[in-house]
């Protein structure tokens, strides 16, 4: 029992005399503090408080309480200064100079906590009003991109406006015709091959033997569909080789079944034949291009019969052995023959001269000379639209109005963004 009783005082002593050591461990650090802070070193004071402050624990006296406001004011804490008033003025001696200098104090803590309170409710204002107006802008995108939807045209191609603002698109391996605004002019989906030039556009049923081709004068509007092939030579089924139109309105195609070019003027709505074709044909003869000629439309060249498929224009007629057997071109100038195994199609424009030679088109002078280019009446365009594509695919439309850059389509037009959402106030 005495053994019991003596560990219970030496284990009570012990515990006392380390609770009295850490405060004055704890009052040592704190005079520090005070002594740091007297010689303006504020750091320095405020590393030994810190240190004082956990040695004391849960231990109060009014010099920690006045040591703490006082640092935390100078560290612009003044949550944490009032919080150390509250015990300072609980354990300090009323009526006393430092207790009317830590009035003072307290009085500057109270006045800089409301500044702080008044500038977080500015900021909580502030932050609201941005959220608000992010909403706001937000919402204002997503009605500006729903709306621009409506601008997008889903198609696979556009061809170059030309210098009557048509233009040729594509959609699912069909061909149509559009203007600069996206208005249709011809739907694509019965014409699976297009040609243009000269301000004509051609829409053929199909490349290489089309049945149907559909017209556009770009220069009046006017449009419609070829005669029939049928009308033109009963024999035949397909135009064959169509060649680019002419500014004068000239088509030419190479039938099959036939001995006769498919010339047909779309200005004149009218087939082209060889006018007083005896008369030509008796001049050739005189001048020796020819060497005979007889009634039903053949001449004789080098010891061959030949009929003559008409003029295809720059002095040039057509010539066939027989239905299908195109046998080349004569130049009625100067007597040459234009073999149709290195001619196999030929057209003429304003002295040059176009040839389809397989898949590919090109261009011949008068001299025989060939080249990649000539010059297409279907000019520059010089309209507004700019055409856009879109990375799904489709194109948008945009014009410069006024100054300000719109999406648009038809009789529509859509703003920019950027505008759209500055006129929403």
């Amino acid at each position: 029992m005495r053994f019991g009783i003596f560990l219970f005082l030496f284990f009570s002593f012990s515990i006392n005399a380390i609770a009295q050591t850490d405060e004055e461990l704890g009052g040592a650090y704190l005079k520090r503090a005070e002594n740091s802070y007297n010689n303006g070193e504020i750091d320095e004071s405020v590393t030994y408080f810190k240190k004082a402050v956990k040695l004391f624990g849960d231990t109060r006296n009014s010099r920690i309480s006045r040591l703490g406001m006082i640092l935390s004011f100078e560290q612009e804490d003044y949550f944490i200064a009032r919080s150390y008033s509250y015990d300072y003025f609980e354990l300090a001696e009323k009526g006393t100079e430092d207790y009317n200098e830590m009035l003072d104090l307290r009085v500057d803590i109270d006045l800089n906590i409301d500044l702080e309170i008044a500038e977080m409710k500015r900021i909580e204002k502030e932050t609201l009003i941005k959220e608000a107006q992010e909403r706001k802008l937000d919402s204002l995108k997503k009605v500006w991109q729903t709306s621009s939807l409506d601008y997008n045209i889903e198609v696979d191609s556009i061809s170059k406006f030309n210098v009557n603002n048509i233009a040729i698109y594509k959609k699912d391996n069909a061909f149509g015709i559009m203007d600069d605004v996206g208005n249709i002019l011809e739907e694509a989906s019965l014409y699976k091959h297009a040609i243009s030039y000269d301000n004509f556009i051609l829409l053929l049923s199909n490349k290489d033997k089309p049945t149907k081709i559909y017209y556009y004068n770009t220069n009046t509007g006017d449009n419609g569909l070829l005669p029939s092939v049928v009308s033109f030579n009963s024999s035949s089924t397909h135009y064959g080789k169509v060649m680019l139109p002419r500014a004068n309105g000239l088509i030419v195609a190479y039938p099959n079944n036939s001995t006769k070019v498919y010339l047909y003027n779309l200005i004149t709505k009218e087939f082209v034949t060889i006018q007083n074709q005896k008369d030509v044909l008796k001049n050739l003869r005189k001048n020796d291009i020819i060497d005979n000629y007889n009634k039903v439309g053949q001449v004789k060249l080098d010891k061959k019969w030949l009929f003559i498929g008409g003029d295809i224009g720059g002095g040039i007629f057509a010539l066939y052995e027989g239905k299908n057997r195109l046998y080349g071109f004569l130049n009625t100038y100067d007597g040459n023959i234009y073999a149709n195994e290195y001619y196999n199609y030929l057209g003429a424009y304003d002295g040059n001269f176009e040839l389809i030679d397989s898949e590919n088109r090109f261009w011949m002078t008068s001299e025989g000379t060939r080249q990649d280019y000539n010059n297409d009446k279907n000019g520059t365009y010089n309209g507004l639209t700019k055409v856009v594509k879109l990375k799904d695919g489709s194109y948008r439309f945009h014009q410069n109005i006024d100054g300000q850059d719109y999406l648009v389509l038809r009789k529509q037009k859509l703003i920019n963004q950027n505008a759209f959402i500055a006129k929403r106030p």
